[in-house]
């Protein structure tokens, strides 16, 4: 944050904070949510009833539940938000999700309108694409696909420019999202924080800043910071994602068993040092770079107000030191584990539901068991065993 800069808000200000995703919006949704009692007394109030008011979120710019194929949550839960940001009688509220940022120009003025367009702030935070681009498949694997890294990375950058894969730019043309929002808020009240990942505290500061918060209201959770699954603990979610796509099984089945389930608790493990990370392949590198420099030189022109240097976007991450390939792990035994953890939930004994090469019985071995028990037990078992089998190939020296 620049020496001596005032970012603070007006009294009165209601400060939305839109993500996108994988920008650091879930470190500082758990801060803001943890000081709610101490925000309050200095002024500032934290609106909703979770950290991410997400379903109210999603319910205004119609995305789909995570556990529904196509259906938004009912529009009361935005109204039910909206009603709590009129009540709240602190000079500055704060309300923050990832969510918002996929709101079509429609929805941006509905928003607006409806949270008072002369008390409405907006702040968007921002990361490298470089760095985005291996999180955000890993986040897509987690919500059930299946296609493999490169394949996806592909898509993505060579045939950026027809738009291919129009979900991930709607959230990560960082520029032309700003764009929207700017174009009904007017650029005097965005804010753009580029997040600097040599200090993870840094986006904290800057909403203190923000919020007339004194330093230090805002602290990490380290229970809650949202890393990224490993190479092996992706491609094990992935062998399980074909599999439950095979049986035809429905989105929240998927949702509850793995999604919200198994890979929640593939990230309480901490990952040994040789478990390969999905990193960005060095013929990736430019091209995502080569976005990001137009990306920021929009931005910049635009006449937002930057915090943070917006030259650190353009950040290139170092090439991987070995190519690491999941070609070594045993996709059929885990993807078998991860199918017996769906059938020892019991999502499989559902009404009606198809159940194909699963309709099988449950041991009893399994049934006096809890299930999250079995499935920490399997899951850290079996990725670990996936980590050992993948060598990574070293490069030569010279």
């Amino acid at each position: 944050m620049p020496a001596g800069e005032d970012l603070l808000l007006p009294e009165g200000s209601r400060l939305i904070h839109i993500g996108p995703h994988k920008t650091g919006t879930t470190s500082l949704q758990a801060a803001l949510w943890n000081a709610r009692p101490a925000m309050h007394s200095q002024g500032v109030g934290h609106i909703g009833r979770s950290r991410n008011p997400s379903n109210a979120v999603r319910s205004v710019v119609g995305q789909p539940s995570p556990y529904s194929t196509d259906t938004p949550p009912p529009i009361r839960q935005w109204n039910d938000l909206v009603s709590l940001i009129r009540r709240a009688s602190e000079p500055r509220i704060v309300v923050s999700s990832e969510f918002f940022s996929w709101a079509e120009p429609e929805a941006i003025r509905r928003i607006v309108d409806e949270l008072d367009p002369s008390r409405i702030r907006i702040a968007v935070t921002l990361r490298p694409l470089a760095r985005i681009l291996p999180s955000m498949w890993q986040q897509n694997v987690q919500a059930g696909r299946v296609v493999p890294f490169e394949t996806w990375l592909h898509g993505v950058l060579d045939r950026h420019r027809e738009k291919a894969n129009p979900g991930f730019w709607m959230l990560h043309r960082h520029d032309e999202l700003i764009a929207r929002w700017a174009d009904v808020v007017g650029v005097d009240r965005m804010t753009v924080v580029v997040v600097d990942e040599r200090d993870h505290e840094f986006l904290l500061r800057v909403f203190e800043a923000l919020l007339g918060l004194t330093t230090g209201t805002l602290a990490l959770d380290p229970d809650l910071v949202n890393r990224s699954l490993t190479l092996p603990e992706a491609e094990a979610v992935r062998a399980f994602n074909e599999s439950f796509d095979a049986e035809g099984l429905p989105r929240a089945v998927h949702a509850r068993t793995m999604r919200f389930g198994a890979a929640q608790l593939m990230k309480r493990r901490r990952p040994g040092p040789e478990e390969p990370r999905v990193e960005l392949p060095e013929w990736a590198i430019e091209p995502a770079v080569a976005i990001e420099r137009e990306m920021v030189d929009r931005i910049v022109a635009s006449g937002v107000r930057i915090v943070g240097d917006p030259q650190r976007l353009l950040d290139r991450p170092a090439p991987p030191a070995s190519e690491a390939t999941p070609d070594g792990l045993p996709r059929d035994v885990v993807a078998s584990m991860a199918m017996g953890i769906l059938v020892a939930s019991g999502a499989t004994r559902d009404r009606g539901m198809r159940l194909g090469r699963l309709q099988f019985a449950e041991p009893i071995e399994v049934a006096r068991v809890s299930t999250l028990q079995l499935a920490s037990v399997l899951v850290g078992r079996s990725v670990n065993a996936a980590a050992r089998r993948l060598r990574p190939i070293r490069r030569p020296k010279g």
